[in-house]
């Protein structure tokens, strides 16, 4: 949610040059036929965790020569940026034809986004247990953490007196995992297709709201950005905007959600038992939702030793700086009690840092807990599945897994709440 600047994966297959002036990777053990580009593409968790044990916390990218940062105090020199070293604007708004500017533009964005969602959250949390309660007692996760998101905060993204088919369109959306960008080919044509559909359809209610009155009640997240850009923005531009935003209020809601069920279960620990609290922030500890943050280099300078030059980029990691033993004591274990007292606590940027912490991570980081809550509150959970690598495409999903919700016969009186 909002206007962090993540970097992605997947590009092209083009091996950069390592700080040194070598190929990085090449000739590795266990390196992927065909290069580091293949092997980062294939699995770029494991791309990292390798690279930052054998080249150290800062080295190159493949797919287009970033560096990349996992050490505290050069992460947050970066991501400060006081010496003015890094573009200001954000690729957070990166559209079709080139980025929503200016700055100011994307921060108005941010903050209407932030205050729509925030003013839903308040008036309509009592409806989260509903809202669980309709997924029924066996589930498939994460989809079911981005339907469960996206029915609880329906109204805030769409009126109830928008188009019925544009509504249903959006759901459409949720249910068909557009908000995943595919591994597959095939898939990834079938999705883009969908989401065009929706560019052009969200377009034309975009065209409508413009030429109408005012909404008589609470606007919603698309009247946000309609309020929030230039008069004359293109309506293609506004709806590109608004499906940005739209999938990143609904999809990493889910995702830390299901994050936390999942590592629960790996990991041996009752979530009845814990702070849904401690639990988000254990999950967003270990799967950050802004894992890469990419920023586009200005001037000429130094990161970690090596030298910068304007054009080249920067992407500090929160998945290495969340998980290094050096300052997070078990850090690959699933450890919410390490949130209920004052013990060590390294670096946390799950939504970024700096001026482009995403504008609504503490709406996110809110509905996450009360959704959490809700799941766990009054029932036994069992958790199938969910083995192997999760797939990553801008944000970390989590492998697929089923989920049985038993109510106990006697409901227990205000644990969600003392857990929110």
């Amino acid at each position: 949610m909002g206007q962090v600047g993540m970097a992605t994966v997947g590009e092209p297959d083009r091996i950069a040059l390592d700080g040194d002036g070598s190929r990085p990777w090449a000739g590795v053990a266990g390196g992927l036929p065909g290069g580091a580009g293949r092997w980062y593409r294939r699995d770029p968790l494991g791309f990292v965790e390798r690279a930052a044990r054998e080249r150290g916390p800062v080295f190159r990218l493949p797919d287009d020569g970033s560096l990349c940062v996992a050490d505290p105090v050069e992460a947050l020199r970066v991501l400060h940026d006081e010496e003015g070293h890094y573009d200001e604007v954000s690729d957070f708004f990166h559209l079709r034809g080139g980025r929503l500017e200016p700055r100011a533009t994307q921060v108005a964005i941010g903050r209407a986004a932030r205050a729509t969602l925030r003013a839903h959250l308040a008036a309509h949390r009592e409806r989260l247990p509903a809202v669980v309660a309709e997924l029924g007692e066996v589930s498939e996760w994460p989809s079911a953490g981005r339907a469960a998101a996206h029915r609880f905060l329906a109204g805030a993204l769409l009126r109830q007196d928008s188009p019925p088919a544009l509504r249903e369109l959006m759901a459409r959306v949720v249910r068909r995992d557009v908000l995943i960008r595919p591994a597959g080919p095939l898939a990834r044509v079938a999705q883009q297709a969908l989401w065009a559909r929706a560019v052009r359809a969200v377009a034309g209610e975009a065209r409508a709201r413009r030429a109408g009155p005012p909404p008589g009640g609470p606007g919603d997240l698309l009247d946000a950005v309609l309020g929030a850009t230039p008069p004359g923005t293109p309506a293609a531009q506004v709806a590109q905007a608004y499906l940005l935003l739209f999938r990143t209020s609904v999809a990493p809601v889910g995702h830390v959600v299901a994050w936390a069920l999942l590592a629960a279960a790996t990991h041996g620990v009752d979530l009845a038992a814990v702070p849904a609290e401690s639990a988000v922030r254990e999950s967003l500890r270990l799967w950050p939702v802004a894992w890469l943050l990419g920023r586009p280099v200005l001037r000429a300078h130094h990161v970690g030793g090596v030298r910068l030059e304007p054009g080249e980029s920067v992407a500090v990691c929160s998945y290495l700086l969340h998980r290094d033993d050096r300052h997070w004591p078990q850090a690959t274990r699933f450890r919410p009690d390490r949130w209920d007292g004052p013990g060590p606590r390294g670096p946390y940027l799950p939504f970024g840092g700096g001026p482009f912490t995403c504008a609504g991570a503490a709406v996110a980081q809110t509905l996450a807990t009360g959704l959490l809550a809700a799941v766990t509150d009054g029932a036994r959970l069992e958790v199938r599945g969910g083995h192997g690598r999760p797939h990553v495409a801008g944000i970390i999903t989590p492998p697929r897994f089923r989920l049985r919700r038993t109510p106990h016969q006697a409901p227990t009186t205000s644990r969600a709440q003392e857990r929110r």
